[in-house]
């Protein structure tokens, strides 16, 4: 489940400036235990991430994003080792605070573990097994949402970038070295360890500040990472926030504080023990039926995606993605942004997207955006795409209404 607030309302100030004092943060330098990666060698004035003004630089050694390592924290139901937040990826956010998925399909994969094998990686595939869990028991499906959605949005590890290092690339060279590197930034991030080291234990009893927390893990990792609760008030997720100087290759990260305030109540936080509340019931029912409506405007979505004035609304459903957030679907099929202009686009055969739901408002936002717009509204029984961001002259929000 991904946030929808730019960074730059959550700092108050720009970017630039941010990352302009966080010049001196000591990166991260702990042992890499999967360290056999071939970086290539960036030139030393290479910006850090979300730093560029106007000179040109390398894709192969700058990505213009912030890197985020997430953990999760999975007590109800269980999974993992009682002492340990389990990895769930790292993602790649845009310096505005929004965020890509499934950038480049040329470079998807169907297996993880066939690949790994196949580079003789049994110990970095071990390690994934041990840490790197779904919660649906399902690891492989998880390992490929991960890479499939954020890995193909990273560009230093396109397979260009590994003309220049002295080697002949092999085919999924990139895909072993994403997973490296995702490990190696976790294990640097031990995250019960350092909560321990401040105190803060499991416990169905005793409850803590959000201040403790954020205290404690900032004292250790050298900024305030982002902090989810869920209903019961418990820690769930911890998000680490970091630039990065030169190709991801390189792993040279630099902490940076969280870019969104922590979803969890000032005080009376628990830190539940693994197990302690049971099993979590599975869930009941089907997809959520709707009408998808434009706030502020006349109109509604027909079931390609498009607006129109006059005519019927299209029926929605609004269902649970596997991995965070809502797939939306018309009968006309799954709903994703077009490739070829940029619109909302409802079809056959298209790979869904994870869409947020404000479950107060009702709005959807996609990518980490709640803003919709297009160039004109349509006349009436016309229709008009709808394009993801305020860019267009008519702006809105889309609305989920129940039905």
């Amino acid at each position: 489940m991904r946030l929808s607030q730019s960074i730059f309302l959550s700092l108050g100030l720009p970017l630039s400036s941010f990352a302009l004092q966080n010049d001196l943060q000591k990166p991260l330098t702990f042992t890499n235990p999967f360290d056999n990666i071939n970086a290539p060698h960036c030139p030393a004035k290479t910006p850090l991430s979300c730093q560029r003004k106007s000179e040109p630089v390398d894709s192969c050694c700058y990505d213009d994003v912030l890197f985020l390592s997430t953990q999760f924290w999975n007590y109800y139901p269980a999974i993992g080792a009682n002492d340990t937040f389990t990895l769930h990826g790292l993602w790649p956010d845009n310096c505005d605070g929004s965020y890509e998925q499934f950038c480049d399909s040329s470079m998807n994969i169907n297996n993880v573990t066939e690949i790994l094998e196949q580079f003789g990686e049994h110990e970095l595939l071990e390690k994934m097994k041990e840490v790197w869990l779904n919660i649906n028991h399902n690891d492989e499906s998880l390992w490929l949402h991960e890479f499939n959605k954020h890995a193909t949005c990273i560009d230093s590890i396109k397979t260009p970038c590994y003309g220049g290092l002295g080697t002949n690339y092999q085919p999924h060279q990139n895909v072993v070295d994403f997973f490296k590197v995702t490990v190696n930034l976790w294990e640097k991030l031990p995250t019960f360890q350092w909560l321990a080291e401040a105190g803060i234990h499991p416990s169905v009893d005793v409850t803590y500040t959000k201040k403790q927390i954020e205290e404690a893990l900032a004292e250790k990792f050298g900024a305030t990472p982002f902090i989810k609760c869920n209903r019961f008030n418990g820690i769930q997720e911890i998000w680490y926030f970091n630039t990065k100087k030169g190709s991801l290759l390189e792993q040279n990260f630099i902490p940076l504080p969280s870019l969104m305030d922590g979803k969890c109540p000032d005080e009376g936080i628990k830190f539940y023990p693994k197990g302690s509340l049971g099993k979590e019931p599975p869930r009941k029912g089907g997809p959520t039926r709707g009408y998808v409506k434009l706030d502020g405007q006349d109109g509604c979505l027909i079931r390609s995606g498009k607006w129109i004035i006059g005519g019927s609304c299209a029926t929605y459903y609004l269902e649970d993605a596997p991995f965070g957030g809502h797939q939306l679907k018309s009968r006309n099929g799954y709903c994703s942004i077009s490739k070829t202009d940029g619109s909302l686009i409802c079809a056959k055969n298209i790979k869904p997207m994870q869409f947020q739901l404000d479950k107060s408002t009702g709005f959807l936002g996609l990518n980490g955006k709640e803003s919709w717009s297009t160039d004109k509204a349509p006349r009436k029984y016309h229709y008009v795409p709808v394009y993801l961001g305020d860019q267009k002259d008519v702006k809105f929000k889309l609305r989920f209404d129940k039905i």
